[in-house]
């Protein structure tokens, strides 16, 4: 007679040892090699230079047509380098993320562009002191009216304009971190 073996006796060793085998941590799945291409992370670097130049239009845009005030230099020494730092270090984590070969994530990138709407348009709405009184672009062409909305939306835009900076940096931090391993059912 043959016997199943199903049906077999377990000695008991083997059934403590399958039973201490099945309490063990689960093994964590292995992330798979990434791909690399062969200008990685080039939209970092445009990222770091487009984030500058949106800095140096914070701090210095309105002596483009002229106005030349006092807010320069505060802007100099305050909000025009912290901008240009969160970028670069965005543009590093965006050239850190493809030589890794992941995928930046798409909210980094939306929030980053948005982040630079605001600059620019802070940059063309932030009035300065000057001799003549507060200046800004848009009071050159818009007259008071446009000078008093300007004034009312450019605390706003540059709050959001950092603000937002500061969350791309974040996003695209973890970008570089890779994605999450999938959870199986049975890890649980």
């Amino acid at each position: 007679m043959s016997e199943n073996p199903s049906s077999s006796p377990v000695s008991p060793e083997a059934a403590e040892q399958t039973s201490a085998d099945a309490w063990e941590a689960p093994q964590q799945s292995v992330r798979p090699d990434p791909v690399r291409t062969p200008h990685a992370g080039i939209f970092g670097y445009v990222a770091a230079v487009i984030g500058i130049a949106v800095a140096l239009w914070i701090v210095a845009g309105r002596t483009l047509v002229g106005i030349d005030g006092d807010l320069v230099r505060w802007f100099a020494y305050s909000l025009g380098p912290v901008y240009a730092i969160l970028n670069i270090f965005v543009g590093r984590n965006i050239i850190l993320t493809a030589k890794r070969g992941y995928n930046l994530r798409p909210s980094a990138i939306a929030t980053l562009i948005i982040s630079w709407v605001s600059g620019i348009g802070f940059g063309f709405l932030v009035p300065d002191i000057t001799e003549h009184g507060l200046v800004s672009m848009v009071s050159l062409s818009g007259g008071e009216v446009a000078q008093e909305i300007g004034i009312g939306v450019a605390n706003p835009l540059a709050t959001v304009s950092v603000t937002l900076a500061i969350f791309a940096l974040v996003l695209s931090g973890l970008s570089a971190r890779g994605p999450k391993p999938p959870v199986d059912e049975d890890d649980y």
